[in-house]
Formats: C-alpha cells, sequence, structure tokens
C-alpha cells in the first residue's frame, strides 16, 4: 500500500495469535474527512484498497513476500491512478501556489 501512496497501518484483530503478524489494518480517515472526502469518495478509496491487496495476493503467489518484490507495474498503474484522485483534495496546511515543485 505505502508503495501505491495509500497510507495504512497493520492492526491486531480478534483472533489474532502474533501481535508481530497481524491480520488487521487501520485507515486515517480523519485525514481524509479533513481534505473533504465524502462518502463516495471513501468507496474509491475502498477500491484502490482493494486493488492493493489483490496486487499483494497475486505477487506473493508469483514470488513470495519480500519487499523488493513488489515494484511491479501494476503497482506502478495504481499508484498513479490513487496519485491522480488525491489531486483533487487539498492537503491542509499547503498552499499550491507556495510549494516547490508544482505538479
Amino acid at each position: 500500500m505505502e508503495s501505491a501512496h495509500i497510507a495504512a497501518n497493520k492492526n491486531t484483530v480478534p483472533g489474532d495469535v502474533s501481535t508481530m503478524v497481524p491480520g488487521g489494518i487501520r485507515m486515517g480517515t480523519p485525514a481524509l474527512t479533513s481534505r473533504g472526502f465524502t462518502e463516495v469518495d471513501f468507496e474509491k478509496v475502498a477500491e484502490f484498497f482493494a486493488k492493493s491487496v489483490q496486487i499483494t495476493i497475486k505477487v506473493e503467489e508469483q514470488t513470495g513476500a519480500k519487499l523488493k518484490d513488489f515494484g511491479h507495474a501494476v503497482i506502478a498503474k495504481l499508484r498513479h491512478e490513487v496519485k491522480e484522485y488525491a489531486k483533487q483534495f487539498p492537503t491542509i496546511g499547503f498552499e499550491k501556489g507556495s510549494m516547490k515543485y508544482v505538479d
């Protein structure tokens, strides 16, 4: 998810046997609502989330779970989709006109 510009945290869920290998993922929704995301936008976030999970499953089946194996073009495509979607929501505390790098 990080490779696709999706911020998430691993969290334990009931039934996990180890805190080192948690079975849950937590997404920071307050950061998104602060930028103006609505229910419809969260549906799109869920699509991005689901795509990232499917990519991970496919890569693990083909190569294993090593971080270096996640450099595929499929992730680059998802990263681009996430970036383009996020551009429509201003980041709190940043004025686009004063940014050094404007994309």
